[in-house]
């Protein structure tokens, strides 16, 4: 048993030994279980990443233990029964309780988990959650289906899917293989059989025990009070302001580094309108309009910000003397103001603009470009050591060392370094805020999904009005793409479509490779011109063919709910592309079909309407479980799996529509605002049929249209 324990009530548990002998109750006060997807994963590619991270680095053959967070409790003791009130961390020990209900029956694990784990874990007050815990660790994975709590069924999904594909990894490439694929295209997590036996062995929670007879209420007020700790961002800047010994220099680092970490607005913003010497600083580093970024190094960049702040000190010291009024003058001259001076500060933008990326990501996706790094979706992240991770876990650790000259010793930044690492961050936010998309507020209240894509510009002033930062479409005809297929609207609508692909596949505000091949190739293009909407369009189209022939291939599309979502969103991108090519249209869909038929008066019809959404669940149409007693077919597995039959949808719409049959589904749910590829099914299963047949057909469809995409790469 793996226990440390301290004269202070602090135990260092292994996951294996936190369910071992002790039990845990969640009280009501608590909120009710809520991890997402996204959290689930993260733990998930955490506890992955640690494993490896364990055997390449260490020199033991033992890995090294991982520390996943804490546990607080309150325990309560009675003659026959101790009690662990959940105080702190129950999401997290809820997740674990799951993983272990679910995992090792999938992956094979020799020990049987589920029975170990009955009555160790409660719900207070919450009959469904309790009861749910209790289904699961009695039957493991097969209490899925009657799990009636959203959360905990939503969280053993996931969990079982990703062992699947562990398991899938394993029988593959032979066990203790690392799962390549996943990793290297940013999608949905394996877990292995390996990732499970380092879980329980190697993963540690620490658990405190509360002094016996804490006021609970004081407790949470001492710790929603305790003010904010130091972020992991603001110790990095500190450390690379150290490598600057002049003062005016580590003011300017201050400066840049302050202003890229603003991301609500546009970096222009951050500077100042007001003239010294005939010049604000504004256009000093972003030209007359407030478009261009004019330095081209760092040392431009610094020895600009540095002249501007010594023209404002002795501006400041001039007008100090000028200035300078004696008591009586103030007390006869009243509050009149000095002739000839005004203030010219513009009205600027409000912040309103959401960043698909947080500040300590765009730090990692700066250094990966300032270390000049390349990215593929076919190669696996894990096979590169010494390269950037794009995980703000990993902040400090990547700072902290560059890579190792030819003695083996490693460096940190020096001045040099830090001066032109500064430039490049400058640059990518100002790159951030120009070429990739955002999401902004609208009326109709889903500015999570609202995306723009937006570039900063000096309006003109008008009448009694004073100049002001304004934004428009990035991609415009006057300055942009005259040779572009359509009109400059065209290009940028498709730029802002393929942007918000990736995005949706890839939720986490971590580990966006996409993000970095678009930053990657901005930073390599002529500074002194915008760039081209219609070179931007090939190089998004390029990266999303290479990753679907990573990922795509006809044996592991029907799959049912463990395909990945990417091969949805790219589909979807393709099916809007196709309905403004007539002629490929014929070709891939026909017409000699009522199934082609269909599909492709549902394109020209809805595809011009269409945008990505966070569609994150993989749905049968035709479902797994059908009502049986009210006379609908249950179909084989082989048939209801297959890709002509899933489509892809928001979490809360699949949990609503799971068991419906596919004419309730269309009929009930307006097919508007869902994915292409459900708005074909929806038609022909209301206009016709959706049995073997159709599924067979649309899928044979929509499996030809992703071949044709990887095909083109060759002529490309």
């Amino acid at each position: 048993m793996t226990i440390d324990a301290t004269a202070d009530g602090l135990k260092k548990l292994s996951v294996k030994d936190v369910f071992a002998d002790d039990r845990y109750r969640v009280p009501l006060y608590q909120r009710a279980y809520a991890w997402t997807k996204t959290e689930i994963h993260t733990l998930l590619i955490d506890i992955q990443d640690a494993r490896r991270s364990s055997l390449r680095n260490g020199a033991d053959p033992d890995p090294r233990k991982y520390y996943i967070g804490s546990l607080v409790v309150n325990t309560s003791r009675s003659e026959d029964d101790v009690v662990h009130e959940v105080v702190d961390g129950q999401q997290r020990l809820t997740t674990l309780f799951v993983m272990l209900s679910v995992a090792p029956e999938v992956l094979g694990h020799p020990q049987a988990w589920s029975p170990l784990l009955e009555n160790k874990l409660s719900f207070e007050g919450r009959s469904d959650a309790r009861d749910d815990l209790l289904r699961l660790a009695r039957r493991g994975p097969s209490a899925i289906n009657s799990l009636r709590t959203d959360g905990i069924k939503n969280a053993a999904e996931i969990i079982q899917a990703a062992a699947l594909r562990g398991a899938s990894t394993d029988v593959g490439k032979g066990a203790g293989a690392a799962s390549s694929a996943d990793h290297s295209a940013a999608e949905d997590p394996s877990f292995t059989a390996e990732d499970l036996e380092y879980l329980l062995e190697h993963v540690m929670i620490l658990r405190t025990d509360l002094p016996p007879g804490t006021d609970l209420n004081h407790y949470f007020e001492v710790m929603n009070t305790r003010g904010e700790q130091l972020e992991k961002h603001e110790i990095l800047k500190a450390r690379l302001i150290a490598a600057l010994d002049a003062p005016a220099e580590r003011a300017t680092f201050s400066q840049i580094w302050d202003a890229c970490a603003i991301l609500d607005r546009h970096l222009q913003t951050q500077f100042s309108t007001s003239k010294t010497d005939g010049v604000t600083e504004r256009a000093r580093i972003f030209g007359s309009e407030w478009d261009t970024l004019m330095p081209r190094t760092g040392r431009e960049l610094f020895d600009t910000l540095g002249e501007q702040r010594r023209s404002e000190s002795q501006h400041d010291l001039v007008d100090a003397d000028i200035n300078r009024i004696s008591l009586a003058e103030v007390l006869t001259t009243g509050t009149s103001t000095q002739s000839g001076e005004t203030t010219d500060e513009a009205i600027d933008e409000s912040g309103s603009y959401g960043a698909i990326v947080d500040f300590p990501n765009l730090l990692l996706h700066a250094l990966k470009v300032f270390r000049r790094e390349e990215f593929s979706w076919a190669v696996d992240i894990d096979s590169r050591p010494g390269e950037v991770r794009l995980e703000d876990k990993y902040l400090l650790e990547e700072f902290a060392l560059r890579r190792p000259d030819s003695a083996g010793q490693r460096h940190t930044f020096d001045a040099d370094g830090v001066r032109e690492f500064a430039f490049v961050l400058f640059k990518s936010r100002y790159l951030l805020d120009t070429y990739v998309i955002r999401t902004q507020t609208n009326t109709a209240g889903d500015h999570e999904e609202n995306w723009v894509l937006h570039r900063a510009f000096r309006r003109p002033a008008k009448g009694k009005q004073s100049q002001q930062l304004s934004a428009r479409n990035t991609f415009r005809a006057d300055d942009s793409d005259s040779d572009a297929d359509g009109s400059e609207a065209a290009v940028h609508r498709q730029v802002l479509l393929l942007q918000a692909m990736f995005q949706v596949s890839d939720t986490r505000r971590s580990s966006k490779y996409f993000l970095f091949q678009m930053l990657q190739w901005l930073h390599a293009q002529d500074q002194s011109s915008p760039v081209r909407g219609s070179e931007f369009v090939a190089l998004l189209e390029s990266s999303a063919r290479d990753r679907l022939a990573v990922l795509y291939s006809p044996d592991n599309v029907d799959l049912g709910t463990l395909v990945q979502n990417f091969l949805f969103n790219v589909l979807d991108y393709e099916l809007w592309r196709l309905a403004a090519d007539q002629g490929r249209m014929g070709r891939l869909l026909g017409s000699a079909t009522q199934v082609g038929r269909l599909s492709g008066e549902v394109l020209r019809r809805d595809a011009p309407q269409f945008r990505f959404r966070y569609r994150t669940s993989v749905e049968h149409f035709y479902p797994s479980q059908p009502a049986t007693e009210e006379g609908h077919e249950q179909l084989p597995g082989e048939d209801v799996d297959q890709f002509g039959n899933l489509c892809i949808m928001s979490r809360s719409e699949n949990s609503r529509r799971n068991n419906l049959m596919p004419k309730a589904k269309a009929e009930q749910f307006a097919s508007k605002g869902q994915s292409l590829k459900f708005q074909l099914m929806a038609e022909i299963a209301t206009k016709s049929d959706w049995g073997r047949s159709q599924i067979a057909s649309h899928g044979e469809m929509m499996m030809q249209i992703l071949e044709d995409v990887i095909d083109s790469r060759s002529t490309v």
